[in-house]
């Protein structure tokens, strides 16, 4: 039997990647991952009027100025690229545990703390993202997602709320200054529940409903986030179901 000559290339199996370029690229990877770490730990230690300088960062990541430069054009575009990432990586992370629920209260409750968690699993991440400002403004995802549960609330009757404005600002405002605490090591899985029970309630929500449904967000989190969240890393003894 004849092959027809388009067959033949769909059977041609697809070249491997030659050793030196693929151990080029993971090179390249390692560095940027590298670079990376040092930007959010450098950010995540200096106040938010202070900004991180490419000294800093070089000396952490102990690499040359030059090196840095191989990577990135400015410190800016870096961080920029960085913070970028970051909220892109919450983003996907909540797919799996956050867009698929359909209550608003339950996703409130689950999104507001898997970002507290998060921040008490990792300080460099919760400075970096305090320190740049991500949460703040209206121009992202995360923000969007906010509202959008926040009007869900309000057209279901659970939420009674000024305007879904005033109810986000409240909500980002918690959770910037929980993170601030968190960061003051003054935050536990005890004052995460607290935050968003009392965030709840602000929206209207009964106490005894608030704390039912963060206690279930929280255990949730705790039973299917090991395996769906790349981040989630908690300290040893800690996170533990709630009663």
């Amino acid at each position: 039997m004849v092959t027809s000559p388009d067959a033949s290339k769909r059977e041609r199996p697809a070249p491997k990647e030659d050793h030196r370029v693929r151990v080029a690229r993971q090179r390249r990877e390692r560095m940027r991952a590298k670079l990376f770490q040092s930007i959010m730990a450098v950010c995540s230690g200096r106040p938010a009027n202070s900004p991180a300088v490419i000294d800093d960062v070089i000396q952490h990541a102990r690499v040359s100025r030059g090196t840095f430069y191989k990577y990135f054009e400015s410190l800016e575009e870096a961080i920029s690229e960085l913070a970028l990432n970051l909220a892109d990586e919450m983003t996907v992370a909540s797919f799996s545990v956050y867009d698929v629920l359909t209550d608003p209260v339950a996703r409130t409750s689950t999104g507001f703390q898997m970002f507290l968690v998060r921040a008490l699993q990792d300080h460099n991440w919760a400075g970096f993202f305090i320190h740049i400002g991500l949460l703040s403004g209206d121009n992202h995802v995360i923000t969007a997602k906010i509202k959008r549960d926040l009007l869900a609330g309000i057209e279901t009757g659970d939420y009674v709320v000024p305007s879904v404005d005033i109810a986000t600002d409240i909500l980002m405002g918690a959770k910037i200054e929980a993170m601030r605490r968190i960061l003051g090591g003054e935050g536990d899985e005890t004052y995460v529940r607290q935050m968003a029970s009392m965030v709840l309630c602000s929206f209207g929500v009964s106490r005894a409903r608030a704390e039912k449904y963060v206690d279930a967000a929280f255990n949730r989190l705790i039973l299917e986030a090991p395996g769906k969240l790349e981040w989630w890393n908690p300290t040893p003894g800690t996170m533990q179901l709630t009663a």
